[in-house]
């Protein structure tokens, strides 16, 4: 809108001016050319940066209006193409140029070595009322276009600061996010390998558990069977009668009183399960140590102190002569004979076995077949070779109610008399080991010296082993 008050205010200053330049140039040269044409005067409104010589042989009224058209698009300088968008201060920058160069043009100002500067410049004081609303509106739209620069560059930092707090909102959050994921990956790593070890640990026990039952099935069996085993031997003696009585004199130990079947179901009834039976017997372990040769387990049973030896590593073998518990040491891949100890030691080669070990066993021979057996064991033994015998405590009264428990124990072997045989037999380092002490509640209460010996006579361990060695061979 102000444009067209603009090109008025030009033309009509151009005007005055044609009518000025004419009658200086006709004061300074004293003539008028020919056709009413004079020499063409400078435009006093040219761009600074710009002197324009106009040719005598043009219009003069034509050359001031190309200048003046030329100063007004120099002025005003194209905007940006319709549809691009200012975006950022580098453009807007282009902004501030253009409202830069509009307010050099608020007021012509005439370059000091123009042409008829000093009148140029009078005339553009006498002709300032032409133009000075334009000017106070020019000034007036160049100070809103500057505030609004101003505005926009605090508006267009109000944004970066508010995206630079956006973005550090968002890396925050974002490294929060990351460590809560890698937080949530590792529990669900650790819950999923706790669910692994669990099914393993499942696994393991299933197959612990079918292992245990397996083992329960077969411990049961064995059981069935001695127990079938015991009952056809009832029968048998039943049907049989009482049996011949033994043989008097020395040789092979006497045939039980009563049938296998019979002897094996007493057994199980007082002499105590195998786990029991085996931890008295691990005692004598540490004795065997460093023997040379084979350890032969006479009168071995169920296989207690076979089974020990075996998880230790040390060969043995072992002879029973009731073929029940023969059978079950089968059942549990030992080797076992049935048949007389007595008979089964005389035939082991000399000095081939490295230890002779018998427990519960003596007190069912006469001393005749002891000390034969002793006999027997001596020349078996390899040099510094090992015998345990282990017996019912003769010295203990609470201990023959043991003895007399079993029917088919002859007689009660004194420890005295069976050192005293072992060592009529050739063997050294005879030494006594008492087993098996009662439970404090089963004995008198000490106050006095009297009271310990009567817990030594009444109530003294139930069981002792002769331990000796074969004597170290002649160098």
């Amino acid at each position: 809108m102000a444009f067209p008050c603009i090109k008025s205010a030009y033309f009509r200053l151009s005007a005055a001016g044609i009518r000025f330049a004419r009658a200086a140039e006709r004061v300074k040269n004293g003539s008028q050319a020919p056709g009413g044409r004079r020499n063409a005067a400078p435009n006093p409104f040219q761009h600074p940066a710009k002197l324009v010589s106009v040719a005598p042989e043009r219009d003069l009224t034509s050359d001031l209006a190309d200048e003046i058209r030329a100063a007004v698009a120099q002025a005003s300088p194209p905007g940006p193409a319709r549809g691009a968008a200012v975006t950022g201060l580098e453009e807007g920058g282009d902004v501030r140029a253009s409202l830069t160069r509009a307010l050099e043009h608020v007021t012509p100002t005439i370059p000091s070595g123009a042409r008829l500067s000093g009148s140029k410049r009078f005339l553009v004081r006498a002709l300032r009322f032409l133009w000075r609303d334009q000017a106070s509106f020019n000034v007036l739209l160049l100070e809103a276009g500057n505030a609004l620069v101003e505005r926009l560059k605090q508006t267009v930092r109000g944004v970066e600061e508010r995206l630079g707090g956006f973005r550090s909102e968002w890396d925050s959050t974002r490294e929060a996010l990351v460590e809560r994921v890698a937080k949530w990956s590792a529990g669900w790593e650790r819950r999923g390998a706790i669910q692994d070890g669990r099914l393993v640990i499942l696994e393991r026990g299933q197959e612990d558990l079918r292992a245990a039952i397996e083992a329960e099935i077969r411990d049961r069996t064995a059981s069935l069977v001695r127990r079938i085993a015991i009952e056809e031997g009832r029968l048998a003696m039943l049907e049989a009668g009482s049996p011949p009585p033994p043989a008097e004199g020395p040789g092979p130990a006497p045939a039980h009183p009563l049938p296998p079947g019979v002897y094996s179901l007493f057994e199980e009834r007082f002499r105590g399960s195998p786990e029991e039976v085996a931890d008295k017997q691990r005692f004598y372990l540490p004795f065997l140590d460093g023997i040379r040769g084979p350890v032969l387990d006479v009168g071995c049973g169920r296989g207690e102190f076979l089974m020990l030896l075996r998880e230790r590593g040390i060969a043995a073998s072992g002879v029973e002569i009731n073929p029940i518990a023969v059978a079950a040491c089968h059942e549990k891949d030992l080797k076992v004979e049935q048949g007389d100890g007595l008979a089964a030691l005389a035939e082991k080669r000399e000095e081939s076995l490295g230890a002779i070990v018998a427990f519960q066993v003596v007190e069912h021979w006469s001393p005749e077949t002891i000390f034969a057996f002793l006999r027997e064991a001596r020349r078996a033994l390899a040099p510094s070779g090992v015998i345990v015998l282990e017996t019912i405590n003769t010295d203990s009264f609470f201990s023959l109610r043991a003895f007399f428990l079993d029917p088919s124990h002859v007689r009660p072997v004194p420890p005295e008399a069976l050192r005293f045989l072992a060592e009529a037999a050739g063997f050294v380092q005879a030494r006594i080991e008492y087993r098996a002490p009662l439970d404090e509640s089963d004995r008198l209460e000490e106050s006095s010296a009297n009271d310990a010996k009567l817990n030594r006579l009444l109530f003294g361990p139930q069981d002792y082993a002769l331990i000796a060695r074969a004597p170290r061979a002649n160098r």
